[in-house]
Order: C-alpha cells, then sequence, then structure tokens
C-alpha cells in the first residue's frame, strides 16, 4: 500500500511540474526570421500615375537583417484591341476594285493581327519613393551617381548581382525620414516617371520579429 501510495504522488507530483513547464512555454514569446529571396512584384505606372508595389512588414518587428532590390523597367504592353493614346491597332491590307461599277470584293473586313504592341513612349526621368519619402538620390549614391534610365534591369553591375539596399540609402535621410522608412506595417513603395512604363520590383527581404 505504500508503495502505491509512493507511485501516485510521484505522478501527482510530475503533473505539477509538467504544467508549470506548459505555462513558461506558452507565455515565453520566441523570436522568428522572415526571409524573402526575389520576390517579384509588378505594376505599371505613367507621369500622373506611379507603378506602386505594397511590400508587408510584421509589426512586432525587432530588426532589419536585409531590405534591398532590384528594378526592372520595359516598354508598356498594349493589347491589340484596345491600345492607348496615340496608339493605332494595325489592320491588314485589302485591296479593292471596280468592275462593271461594282466594288469587289463586297463585302470585304479589315482584320487585326492578334498580339501585343509594345508603346514607344518608354519612361524616363525616374524617381522612387517609400512611404512618400524620396529615396532616388540616396540610391544614386550607392553606384556613383548612376540610375534607371529607361528599358532594363536597374541598377546595372558587371555581374548582374547589385541591388539597391534600403539600410545604406537611410544613412544620408534625416532621422525622422528614417523612421518613416523604416517603420514596420504594410509599406507602400512607389515608381514615378515620365511617359508610360512597366516596372518590376524584385525585393530581397529579411528580417527578426517576435512570433506570436
Amino acid at each position: 500500500m505504500a508503495e502505491l501510495d509512493r507511485a501516485i504522488t510521484t505522478l501527482a507530483q510530475q503533473a505539477v511540474i509538467r504544467k508549470k513547464e506548459n505555462e513558461r512555454t506558452q507565455r515565453q514569446r520566441r523570436n522568428q526570421v522572415v526571409d524573402t529571396y526575389g520576390m517579384e512584384h509588378t505594376s505599371q505606372g505613367d507621369e500622373t500615375s506611379p507603378a506602386t508595389f505594397f511590400v508587408s512588414i510584421s509589426p512586432d518587428l525587432i530588426y532589419y537583417e536585409r531590405f534591398e532590390f532590384k528594378l526592372v523597367i520595359e516598354a508598356f504592353r498594349i493589347p491589340l484591341k484596345t491600345g492607348t493614346s496615340g496608339s493605332v491597332p494595325q489592320t491588314e491590307p485589302v485591296t479593292l476594285e471596280i468592275v462593271n461599277g461594282k466594288i469587289t470584293p463586297n463585302p470585304h473586313t479589315h482584320e487585326i493581327t492578334a498580339g501585343i504592341t509594345l508603346d514607344g513612349n518608354v519612361g524616363q526621368t525616374f524617381e522612387l519613393f517609400i512611404d512618400g519619402i524620396n529615396l532616388t538620390e540616396a540610391f544614386k549614391q550607392q553606384y556613383n551617381g548612376h540610375w534607371v534610365t529607361g528599358t532594363g534591369i536597374f541598377p546595372e553591375t558587371s555581374n548582374g548581382l547589385g541591388n539597391y539596399d534600403v539600410l545604406k540609402a537611410i544613412e544620408y535621410l534625416p532621422e525622422w525620414q528614417r523612421g518613416v522608412v523604416l517603420k514596420p506595417g504594410f509599406k507602400k513603395i512607389e515608381v514615378r516617371g515620365k511617359g508610360v512604363f512597366h516596372a518590376t520590383l524584385i525585393n530581397y527581404l529579411k528580417y527578426s520579429h517576435v512570433n506570436r
């Protein structure tokens, strides 16, 4: 009987210990890392409507480890049946003749060639904003003044591995602007440029945050 009492007491003690361990585990908030490599966001823009991207940063942000991106600028793609201002769909020619006072062929049609055309008015004079803060000059400083000049992949580097580094760019900003750029939340990135253009932002983001 004594052995049974000791066994029950031991089980009860172990249950109390496990309960306390579970409570501590539930209260403990562990850190977690978000690491997105080469995430692509696409948008289109012109002089009045910037290409706009949104990047989500956890409100439980502890610190950034990486916040970089590339920009790919391409000509604006236009479906032939809609077009844009100044763009005219091309039709297949039909030769008409008058024979014995009648037009031949009759009836006749003009067919639009299916496909996509590219707007020749490629954007220029680009600027980049994060949550309303203009970082254009700060990014230029990273590549000796070189910046987005038209279509292509930017920054232009010999090995293609270069990125625009937000964490380095903020060194050139006043303290209040740094706070805006680094503030967590749903961040708005805008690429503004004259003309019509298609933009892809390739994002490299890594940060530590508290896991809820």
